[in-house]
């Protein structure tokens, strides 16, 4: 059975062996995930290819496809260095929200956790772009809002689109996603983020 390279002379022994050949000599831009993992080759750069990468969620680095746009984009994070560092300690993350939620969930060897990071974010002077002041109060005495209300609260807010959060940390992760302009060093997220590093970095 004969595996030629379209481009060149090339003819492998195996399918595995063109795929190889193909992506080392760079004749054709190589899919491993494609045909259920059995992978596919395309002409270098052409738009079908590019076409195949949106169409399909795959991932450029190690060519998984994805059932939705955002499932790639929660799997590109398997591909970043853990570069935030945590306000409390010195573990590193992949993301300024899961760092934050290290702390809300009290693992930190620091001690804070999400009643000290709800008062904290209300204490900072932008506070009423990014909090619902119907909460503000019970934050500032470090109230469980959640043992207070009956109902899930949302005592968060996205600053550019208003979407409603019920943690700090889901903010950020919103702020992290392509849902939304936001970003983490801008505006008042970014006077947020200096503020909580002021309080606990």
């Amino acid at each position: 059975r004969h595996n030629e390279c379209p481009v060149c002379d090339f003819d492998g022994e195996t399918w595995d062996e063109l795929l190889d050949h193909c992506r080392e000599e760079g004749c054709r831009t190589v899919c491993r995930g494609c045909d259920g993992g059995h992978g596919s080759h395309w002409e270098s750069e052409c738009d079908a290819y590019w076409e195949h990468l949106d169409e399909h969620n795959v991932c450029t680095q190690c060519e998984r496809h994805f059932s939705t746009p955002d499932n790639l984009t929660h799997h590109r994070l398997t591909h970043c260095a853990a570069t935030y560092e945590c306000l409390g300690c010195d573990r590193k993350f992949k993301t300024y929200g899961g760092m934050i939620i290290h702390l809300e969930y009290g693992t930190c060897d620091s001690g804070v956790d999400h009643l000290d990071l709800n008062a904290t974010a209300a204490e900072c002077r932008m506070w009423s772009h990014f909090i619902d002041e119907d909460y503000r109060e019970d934050m500032l005495d470090s109230n469980d809002l959640q043992d207070i209300y009956s109902d899930k609260v949302y005592p968060y807010k996205c600053p550019t689109c208003d979407a409603a959060m019920p943690k700090l940390s889901s903010l950020f992760q919103h702020v992290e996603s392509p849902a939304c302009g936001q970003t983490l060093n801008e505006g008042a997220i970014g006077r947020l983020r200096r503020f909580l590093y002021s309080r606990y970095g």
